[in-house]
């Protein structure tokens, strides 16, 4: 029980580690994160078309 406020700090690193990955698809790119836009269509779900970076970004 003496560790117990170790075991929590620990895991909340790590879900704060995990909360910040990019979805599948995307990746990290001037701190957002970012996908290619499709030549025909429209941004994946989820996402915008930001016309100043050329890519769509993840909500």
């Amino acid at each position: 029980m003496k560790f117990l406020w170790l075991i929590t700090f620990l895991l909340s690193l790590v879900g704060m580690i995990a909360g910040d990955a990019c979805p599948k698809g995307f990746k990290s790119q001037h701190n957002k994160c970012v996908t290619q836009r499709p030549v025909h269509g429209e941004c994946p779900k989820g996402s915008a078309y930001n016309a100043k970076l050329n890519l769509c970004v993840h909500n």
